[in-house]
């Protein structure tokens, strides 16, 4: 039996809607592209040098 890939379900963090996967996920209810933190996975603004939430360097 083959395991199905199961998609991965992106919610922005910003206004809660769904959102399709890229490299840098769009949400296009807020005009914005979605940064996560390498360390953390959570997202993070993207004026931002660290990370708000762990401290993280952020390299864009």
């Amino acid at each position: 039996m083959k395991k199905q890939k199961e998609k991965k379900h992106v919610v922005c963090p910003y206004c809660d809607e769904e959102i399709k996967t890229a490299n840098f996920p769009y949400c296009t209810t807020c005009k914005v592209t979605v940064f996560y933190c390498p360390k953390c996975g959570k997202p993070t603004p993207s004026d931002k040098k660290v990370c708000t939430q762990c401290g993280a360097e952020i390299k864009c």
